[in-house]
This record gives structure tokens, sequence and C-alpha cells, in this order.
């Protein structure tokens, strides 16, 4: 059995209080690093859908609310929150759509998780529901954002 001297105590103790300054290091960068990756502030990019990409424009406000505005300069209000380190979640119901003379005829809801991958960047993907303006369920596909900060 070995004997604990008291060199041997306080090199045991200083390699701790070592470890435990590092690892405290380590999550103050962890958390400083989260704090840069919020999806805070005004984004531009595109929405792909089944028919293609479309240019798309968001603005995440600090109190939970998200606003996108379509290629029709039609903006709608939704919600967002973080669901992890650099993840969020953002969704909208009722994102009006106009026919091609400006008549409104359908609405759009969508789910989306996000990964941030930067302080300057972001992709999201999730379902989407078409609606006639009547409530009429024409179905659900995967649309996915792309988007840069402003």
């Amino acid at each position: 059995m070995q004997t604990f001297t008291p060199k041997r105590s306080a090199f045991f103790a200083r390699i701790g209080a070592i470890t435990a300054v590092v690892l405290l290091a380590l999550s103050g960068m962890a958390t400083a690093a989260n704090a840069t990756c919020t999806p805070v502030g005004s984004w531009t990019g595109y929405v792909t859908r089944t028919d293609g990409d479309h240019p798309t424009q968001l603005q995440f406000k600090a109190n939970g609310k998200v606003f996108v505005t379509n290629e029709q300069n039609t903006t709608t209000q939704g919600t967002w929150w973080v669901t992890g380190l650099n993840k969020f979640h953002f969704k909208f119901r009722g994102e009006k759509v106009y026919d091609e003379n400006g008549a409104y005829f359908a609405y759009v809801d969508f789910d989306q998780d996000a990964v941030q991958s930067g302080p300057n960047s972001f992709t999201s993907a999730g379902p989407s529901t078409f609606f006639l303006a009547d409530g009429t369920n024409l179905g659900t596909s995967n649309i996915t954002f792309t988007m840069s900060r402003v």
C-alpha cells in the first residue's frame, strides 16, 4: 500500500486545481461561442421548395418573434426558440400566397429545425403544408432555408 507524503498530496492537489481551471475555461469558451451564434437579426437567402429556389428574408427578434418576407413582398409573423447549441426552431402559420393577379388564394404553414454554422449563416429544413384560402389541405412537403446574415 502506498502512502501519501505531504509532497505527493500537494502535487495531486495542484493537478486537481489545474484540471478544474482548464475545465472552467473550456466551459466559458463554449458559452462564449454559443453567445455569438444567435439568429437575432436580419437574414437574406432563399427557400427551396419542390418548384425551385425562391428569395426570402427573415428577421429574428430577441423576444421570440420572427418575420418572413417572401418574394411576393408579404410579411408574416411567426415564433422561434433555441433548441440546443447553435440550433433553433422557427414556425409560421398562415403565410399568405397570392396569384399572378395579386388575389389571395392560399396560405402556408411551416416548421423549421435550423442549425447555425457560425454567426452569419444557417440552414434549416422541415415540413410545409399548403392550404387553399378556404382551409382545404393540399398536402405537405419538405422545404429548406439557406440564409446569410445581412
